[in-house]
């Protein structure tokens, strides 16, 4: 029996160490195209009219009228990058209009027929729009931030004594990165087979986790004070939490959710808070060959504090999961205050049968 014990435990060790190379990805690595489209051919939509522009995230769209060689004319829609990064690479939902007359140039989708990712658009008088592939970056998220002259005259306190944290702020650190997780059996389990191109929540438009969506897509984030209330508006798909301030315990009656129920208290002028609560779910997406995960035992706490020059915003975590993870993990980013407005990110996701599973036979 002894034996048998030991063979089991190391297979499971075995099949642990397998998995754990694909449950430690880089939250900011390149976001790969390659499993919705062909990378590998080209297509060129010549003479393609514009019907609609669906300057949407997490992906715009374009759907067109394409004629073929006989003149005959095919329903078309092809893919770009979110809206949230296009606009700060000079796009705006007008850069296309109807009845604009455009060749488009782009690969395939592996799923789909008339349906392709966009390379370049080059318009009627020659002009060429690329697609500008890559997530934002610090320096775009940098090029709106407050001087150091106006960030001295906010006040570092509000007339109830509490540091100020309010105010757009966007993620400016050079590099992210989650921490990379140990995950527990049960925890290699629940994220197994799962990829990004067919189960990411972003796909339906709903929240990852309040420690990835702050940061992710270096959107404009806004906080907003009252006595007894802290209001984070995360940009990235227009979260909107709540921290409790003067209250010592959760309630006793949470409904488990996606942001979990979040208890705050100041530390000097530290804001640490505390959150419980959460539905099981995705710590992040990347990769494509399973999911880190958390389970309805996640539990959060932060720190935000405001730099004394009143620039910065830098939150520190620490997180652990008794159930998926293996011990616990800490983090930090950092934002800057940005004279750029919180947006809504206006999620709408038109990928279709794209990003969707094909069916097996049975």
């Amino acid at each position: 029996m002894a034996k048998i014990l030991s063979a089991k435990k190391q297979i499971e060790q075995n099949i642990l160490a397998m998995l754990l190379t694909t449950v430690a990805p880089t939250l900011y690595g390149h976001h790969s195209i390659a499993p919705n489209f062909d990378l590998d051919q080209e297509i060129v939509l010549t003479d393609a009219i514009v019907t609609e522009f669906k300057f949407v995230s997490p992906h715009v769209y374009i759907y067109m009228d394409v004629p073929d060689a006989l003149g005959t004319y095919a329903d078309w829609r092809c893919e770009m990058a979110a809206a949230s990064r296009l606009i700060r690479r000079g796009w705006t939902p007008e850069t296309l209009v109807p009845g604009q007359i455009i060749t488009v140039d782009g690969s395939p989708a592996h799923r789909e027929d008339n349906t392709c990712h966009v390379t370049s658009i080059m318009l009627k008088d020659g002009a060429t729009l690329e697609e500008f592939a890559g997530r934002p970056t610090a320096a775009e998220a940098s090029t709106a931030l407050v001087s150091a002259e106006d960030a001295q005259s906010r006040p570092r306190y509000l007339p109830n004594g509490q540091p100020n944290l309010g105010g757009p702020w966007v993620s400016t650190q050079p590099s992210l990165a989650m921490p990379n997780i140990e995950p527990t059996m049960a925890g290699l389990q629940a994220g197994a087979g799962m990829v990004r191109h067919f189960d990411s929540p972003v796909l339906r438009c709903e929240p990852m986790n309040i420690l990835h969506d702050w940061i992710f897509e270096r959107v404009t984030n806004d906080i907003y004070q009252e006595d007894d209330t802290v209001t984070l508006q995360y940009g990235y798909l227009d979260l909107v939490r709540t921290i409790h301030l003067n209250r010592p315990e959760h309630p006793t009656d949470i409904t488990p959710n996606a942001l979990g129920h979040s208890i705050g208290a100041w530390d000097g002028d530290v804001l640490v808070v505390d959150t419980t609560g959460f539905d099981s779910g995705v710590l992040f997406h990347e990769g494509e060959s399973g999911f880190p995960m958390h389970s309805d035992q996640w539990h959060v706490e932060e720190r935000f504090e405001v730099s004394a020059d009143g620039r910065t915003l830098t939150r520190s975590y620490t997180f652990n999961d008794p159930f998926f993870m293996q011990g616990s993990y800490t983090g930090q980013d950092i934002a800057s205050l940005t004279n750029e407005q919180y947006t809504p990110y206006n999620c709408e996701e038109l990928s279709g049968r794209n990003n969707q599973r094909l069916p097996t036979a049975n």
